[in-house]
């Protein structure tokens, strides 16, 4: 996993250790032997460690997930083989074959196959693996224990459909709970308390975008608008798709459905294509590049029909005189995707020159897709897979707000089945209180992968480039005041609460700021990057986990890398019942996108929903009393479809050639409703 993550990748209470393969002989037993390793996906950063030759542990993974990983090169390796050498696997050593040396470490289990395991000579799970929707081969592990179930989630893409897919699925049917809101049907139930339904002790979720409240296009509604732009190109335009990682082949799919073509490919990609369960995807790739106009082959070294030469001409073209469009994914919001392929249109229609397109596909789910997510189930706990690290733990703070509503209500009368490791508190450095080792300019690895000249104007003017200010503008939201405080030191401002109140309280000496530097590099987190990332990781890994302290000290750090408050100059632990009403509101202008924030509250839910449009455009939030709750948490509703006729009684939008509004369900006493054309929905 990603530096950051909590209890050293462990699936708490299990000692089965998830995404992570580096050495645990400093932690404490059992957790310094594993008993079982699970590998979600073969993404760089979710394979820390296991390119080390001294790995010897069984490895539990998806069979696409097997067949990626032992065909995994790292550019330099598949530079060698185009070139006719001889290159060698990253990964090789996990299954050797023939002599007396024989093994396979990576334990191919079916999806939707529930299989017991044994960690102990007293203790089995079952575990059943469930797609995630993230990338080829990704999974979901439902782990099923006497300590307990859990759900981790790796790497998700919570679209509807997926969440359809999930309350049908028979093995994760017992753990959703009745949402049965029929009065009739509850009273012909006489009183009956006991359920056939059981509860999730804790999900292990992907954070990678949770502080994105951005509602983002489907990846269906982001390819179809994807194809509609291309289709307004000259016939003989080539396009070059910058699949820089795994998990962007839906728009490869789409383009070959649409133009019923196929793909040109590196041959890295087709040995991989070919050789996984997605028969799609096997026939609509080829390896002779004058067979389409289509390309995704490898961005390093593009094939002469879509390799553009750098500082050509005003019309520049491809060695091949080809006319090139490069397609970059990158993270947009509903609204400005709609701006997007509006302004795109124009400007083909006044025939200007375009040569780069966005597709906003995004891998990971946000805010309202996680919420959405955790409803559907309602755990006891919600445990971050991710957290960053320079927060020293306002995020998995901010989490206790965020999915408060979406949890199972708390048991007093009998013991937890899962023991009180979650309930460790974590080590924060003093640091923390001015956030100074945050870089706020950093981005997404997306923006960082661009092709293309121009593609950072493109980008930086339509894309969310996911920067830390902007996170910490979400993050703030979820706060307490003192919380909030700190926050608004990092990001050089003084705080509204503060310079309300009649008595000015003791603050920190500000400390000096320094100059942030934006990091750029070829390589992104993900799977596709120059170099292996593993080494280095694994450096970062032992930093956060193998520091030069006593055992004691030790088994406090890893068990909880930061689930607590800060407060305050002197770093002080408090827990969530401190936390007090927000009193600040936002005013401003708005025009299009809708970005969603919430605090936690005991005597009423103050809902920030607004609408940005640059760093400051923020329309006045909304404040709803104590009886004027969210639904969200009772019923797992979902904000639906429906058609608006009339204006005055509803707000008009447009989204994806259909006139329609997000609104709560008829069950919801109130609705909130946004002027986006795709606004706050839970049925995104």
């Amino acid at each position: 996993m990603p530096p950051g993550t909590p209890y050293a990748s462990f699936a708490l209470p299990y000692p089965i250790r998830v995404d992570c393969f580096t050495c645990t002989a400093h932690l404490p037993a059992p957790y310094n032997t594993p008993a079982l390793y699970l590998l979600t996906h073969s993404h760089t950063d979710h394979i820390i460690g296991l390119s080390s030759k001294s790995f010897a542990s069984r490895v539990l993974c998806s069979p696409d997930t097997k067949e990626m990983l032992l065909r995994h090169e790292i550019y330099p390796e598949r530079a060698k083989k185009d070139a006719g050498e001889v290159a060698m696997r990253t990964f090789a050593h996990l299954k050797l074959e023939g002599g007396a040396f024989s093994r396979d470490l990576l334990h191919a289990v079916p999806l939707h196959t529930p299989t017991e395991f044994e960690l102990s000579p007293t203790e089995t799970v079952i575990i059943t693996l469930i797609n995630a929707n993230h990338c080829p081969g990704s999974v979901m592990f439902l782990i099923e224990g006497p300590r307990g179930t859990i759900l981790h989630t790796g790497d998700v893409r919570a679209e509807h459909w997926l969440l359809k897919s999930l309350t049908r699925n028979p093995f994760l049917q017992p753990y959703i709970p009745d949402t049965e809101e029929d009065l009739r049907v509850l009273i012909a139930r006489g009183g009956q308390t006991a359920s056939l339904t059981k509860t999730l002790h804790a999900i292990y979720l992907d954070t990678a975008c949770m502080l994105r409240g951005t509602v983002v296009p489907t990846k269906e509604n982001a390819v179809k608008g994807l194809v509609e732009l291309i289709a307004l190109f000259d016939k003989d335009t080539y396009f070059f798709v910058n699949s820089w990682t795994w998990g962007y082949e839906d728009v490869l799919k789409g383009i070959a459905r649409a133009f019923q073509c196929q793909i040109h490919v590196d041959q890295y990609k087709y040995a991989v294509y070919t050789r996984i369960s997605d028969p799609f995807l096997r026939m609509l790739v080829t390896r002779d590049a004058t067979s389409t106009r289509f390309h995704a082959c490898e961005r390093f070294k593009r094939c002469s029909f879509v390799h553009v030469p750098r500082y050509n001409d005003l019309a520049p073209r491809s060695i091949e005189g080809r006319k090139v469009v490069y397609i970059n994914p990158v993270t947009m919001g509903c609204a400005q995707w709609e701006g997007y392929c509006t302004d795109v249109r124009r400007r083909l229609a006044m025939g200007k020159d375009i040569d780069r397109l966005l597709v906003p596909l995004e891998r990971h789910s946000p805010l309202p897709e996680l919420l959405n997510l955790v409803s559907l189930f309602r755990p006891r706990r919600v445990i971050p897979n991710t957290l960053v690290p320079a927060l020293g733990g306002l995020d998995w703070t901010a989490m206790n707000a965020m999915f408060k509503e979406c949890m199972a209500p708390p048991i007093y009368d009998r013991g937890d089945p899962i023991t009180n490791e979650f309930s460790s508190l974590g080590i924060v450095h003093p640091s923390v209180l001015d956030l100074a080792s945050l870089n706020l300019a950093d981005t997404d690895p997306a923006m960082k992968n661009l092709v293309g000249d121009s593609a950072e104007l493109e980008a930086g003017k339509w894309a969310d480039d996911g920067n830390m200010r902007r996170r910490l503008e979400v993050l703030r939201g979820w706060l307490g005041p003192k919380e909030k405080g700190i926050v608004d030191r990092a990001l050089g401002r003084s705080s509204p609460l503060l310079s309300r109140n009649n008595s000015a309280p003791e603050t920190p000496k500000r400390t000096p700021k320094t100059r942030l530097q934006v990091k750029r590099s070829v390589e992104g987190s993900d799977d596709s990057s120059y170099y292996d990332g593993s080494d280095a990781h694994a450096r970062t890994a032992r930093l956060l986990f193998a520091g030069d302290y006593s055992m004691e000290g030790s088994i406090k750090s890893w068990l909880s890398s930061s689930p607590s408050h800060i407060s305050g100059s002197d770093a002080q632990i408090i827990g969530t019942e401190n936390l007090g009403p927000v009193q600040e509101q936002f005013t401003a202008a708005a025009t299009s996108e809708a970005v969603v924030q919430a605090p936690v509250l005991e005597s009423s839910v103050h809902v920030p929903v607004f609408i940005q449009t640059t760093d400051t455009a923020l329309v006045p939030d909304i404040t709803l009393s104590a009886d004027q709750s969210l639904p969200t948490p009772v019923s797992s509703p979902v904000l639906r479809l429906r058609d608006v006729k009339g204006k005055g009684k509803e707000i008009e939008s447009q989204t994806n050639a259909e006139i329609t509004d997000f609104s709560l369900p008829p069950s919801s006493p109130h609705a909130l409703r946004s002027s986006s054309p795709c606004p706050f929905s839970m049925d995104i």
